[in-house]
């Protein structure tokens, strides 16, 4: 790759046009996951939906604004708008949002006298966190009349509840990543994998009108594989005349306690070919032993208990095991970063002149007490939810440890799949014991399923991806932080307005994904 020249890449129309393409990721991703039922864009650390809007960007309109205009965006531009877009993708769907809505009334409306929540949750739900008006949220599961408004009235407490929150953890997990972004990124040198294909995708070269990555014939080639596939059996689900191209092969050994799904997916074939050797092997490796371990346990008849919900897909002795593994990790991270720790700690609190914090997001100071104050206001929040004070504190260290173990893990792996080996919430159960937590605390734990439990992508590990083409692109990181925010709030506002209409219109039980159904269900029973 070519060195990039310093740039003034966070312009207003960067910024102008990546707030709409969040905005797009919002509705889009919304639309197509709970009308039409159609592959989730915007619900992993792939980002699918930013790499679609981006191939678009490059390919068809920015040329086409070049060839129309003699102005086009550039490079540096081209990057902001796609570090914006995959901010904005981790959290519409299964980040935030989705998992969100349903809630705030889901454990009163599949309420029944079979599973008693009436007598066993409901004294425990603090009445800010979720709607009081019964038929507010009757018509969120069932649909209103037509052209009956939504009546945002009685959903504004929870929603701002729920909203300063969240805002609180981004601005805390953002501050995390400023102090270990040089760690990362200049001392150990991670891969950071996701940031290989934008990055070309955003490489222009004078006089032409497309990255050279795609006037290459092997992109093509490659491209059109997956494509065709994808298409005729895309087809085959509307039209029964096109055949089906089966991909998956089942393989079965231990009498069946081994099962293995062997199905080729090639946005991971894509991403594994830009791992080093250890890296990918250990990945394979590891999962390959995590079900062979699992078999043998069933092949005995061994078990601690039943798989963890929201975890990974294996006995729960696997998945404690692989928690460990992450708490380890995790504490190899910090000890590792100490020495850097203590300069960005010396820069904050003694105004070190020695340490030059000019390429960061935030100063070092600001970092700092950003992280301290905002996990302060996070911890009060947790524990006038329901938690107490000592358990909050310690469940949001929880919560922080699994955002760093699986951010590394991205930006180390580039993991395009993937969930905490156990969900924080459900650790709290195993480590402390539901005595101690006490009805009050599991209620609170469950009630912050949305933002813990389905973990499948979150703001710290996009933005980590986002800065590493920021410093290869060398873009203005202040600026580029109010960018980052600017999307956070607009993609938080868009894609609540639009999660909230579409059950207003259809209803909630009546839409696809996972939110309005399993989820809540799930929560309450769990």
């Amino acid at each position: 790759m070519t060195e990039v020249q310093p740039q003034r890449g966070v312009s207003k129309r960067a910024v102008f046009v990546g707030l709409l393409c969040a905005t797009a990721i919002s509705f889009g991703e919304s639309y197509g996951t709970l009308v039409v039922r159609g592959s989730a864009m915007a619900a992993d650390y792939s980002t699918g939906a930013a790499i679609f809007l981006f191939f678009l960007l490059t390919l068809l309109l920015n040329p086409l604004a070049q060839l129309l205009t003699g102005s086009r965006l550039h490079s540096g531009e081209l990057a902001t708008i796609y570090i914006m877009m995959i901010v904005a993708s981790a959290i519409p769907s299964w980040g935030f949002v989705m998992n969100l809505i349903p809630f705030l009334g889901g454990l009163f409306y599949f309420a029944t006298p079979e599973n008693d929540w009436a007598n066993i949750i409901h004294p425990h739900i603090k009445p800010w966190l979720v709607s009081q008006d019964r038929a507010a949220t009757w018509k969120l599961f069932e649909g209103a009349a037509r052209g009956e408004p939504v009546p945002w009235g009685l959903w504004h407490k929870p929603l701002l509840a729920w909203g300063f929150f969240i805002l609180s953890v981004y601005f805390v997990t953002l501050c995390m990543l400023v102090i270990l972004r040089k760690q990362w990124m200049e001392h150990e040198r991670l891969l950071f994998p996701l940031s290989i294909l934008p990055l070309e995708l955003a490489q222009g070269e004078r006089g032409r009108l497309l990255p050279s990555l795609l006037r290459n014939y092997l992109t093509w080639v490659g491209f059109l594989i997956p494509f065709l596939i994808n298409l005729v059996n895309g087809l085959h689900s509307y039209f029964n005349y096109f055949p089906f191209i089966q991909l998956n092969t089942p393989l079965r050994f231990l009498r069946e306690s081994v099962r293995l799904n062997l199905y080729p997916r090639f946005e991971v074939i894509g991403l594994s070919y830009l791992l080093s050797l250890d890296v990918s092997f250990g990945v394979w490796f590891f999962a390959f032993l995590a079900y062979v371990h699992t078999g043998v346990e069933r092949l005995f008849g061994w078990s601690i208990g039943p798989s963890q919900p929201y975890s990974m897909p294996a006995s729960a002795s696997v998945a404690h095991l692989a928690q460990g593994a992450m708490f380890f990790l995790v504490f190899s991270i910090l000890w590792a970063a100490r020495q850097h720790i203590g300069e960005v700690l010396r820069k904050a609190f003694k105004r070190d002149p020695t340490i030059d914090d000019s390429s960061e997001m935030l100063s070092y100071r600001t970092a700092v007490l950003g992280f301290i104050f905002g996990s302060i206001f996070a911890v009060w929040w947790l524990a006038q939810a329901g938690l107490q004070f000592g358990i909050a504190l310690f469940y949001f260290l929880l919560c922080l440890a699994t955002f760093i173990g699986l951010a590394r893990i991205v930006s180390q792996a580039g993991l395009a799949y993937g969930v905490s080996p156990v969900a924080p919430p459900v650790f709290m159960v195993t480590a402390l014991g539901p005595t101690a937590l006490g009805a009050s605390g599991l209620t609170a734990l469950g009630m912050n399923f949305p933002w813990t439990a389905d973990l499948r992508t979150f703001v710290m590990a996009s933005a980590a991806t986002g800065l590493k083409i920021a410093e290869v692109m060398r873009l203005e990181t202040r600026r580029l932080f109010w960018a980052i925010a600017a999307t956070i709030v607009v993609t938080l506002i868009s894609a609540v307005w639009a999660v909230t209409t579409l059950a207003y219109k259809y209803g909630g039980i009546n839409l696809g994904g996972w939110g309005f159904g399993g989820l809540t269900q799930l929560t309450g029973n769990w």
